[in-house]
């Protein structure tokens, strides 16, 4: 695996990770980078991947091109993490702006960008095994 930024390596290994009473699998739970917003959970058997600069940089101009009002967040990615939770495919961009660790600033439904199919291909997400 290619090496990670800290925001990165949090979140592929897991380092949030809790099991929620009365459920059966463990999740692991990014904050909001927006205070007073819910986190995201996301089950720590998610297949998941993180973007190499150059597709992180191509899906940054997709998402602004696409959502014009993403960049009144002010916030530039430090990774994009491609995710599956449930059924769907999502990007999620993370920063370390400001936080101890990492937190989400938005997640996109993957199936809105037409490089989707061809990426699930090239990184082969993944749910990536807890550290002991």
């Amino acid at each position: 695996m290619r090496s990670l930024q800290p925001c990165a390596a949090l979140v592929l290994g897991l380092a949030c990770c809790h099991a929620n009473a009365g459920q059966a699998q463990a999740e692991m739970t990014l904050p909001s980078c927006v205070e007073g917003s819910p986190p995201l959970r996301v089950s720590v058997a998610a297949e998941r991947a993180v973007l190499d600069r150059g597709d992180r940089q191509r899906f940054e101009d997709a998402a602004l091109a696409r959502y014009p009002l993403y960049q009144r967040g002010g916030w530039a990615p430090a990774q994009v993490l491609l995710v599956r939770r449930g059924p769907h495919w999502l990007y999620v961009t993370l920063s370390e702006a400001g936080h101890a660790g990492a937190c989400f600033t938005a997640v996109f439904a993957a199936d809105r960008f037409d490089f989707t199919a061809a990426w699930l291909a090239k990184y082969r997400p993944r749910a990536t095994p807890p550290e002991d």
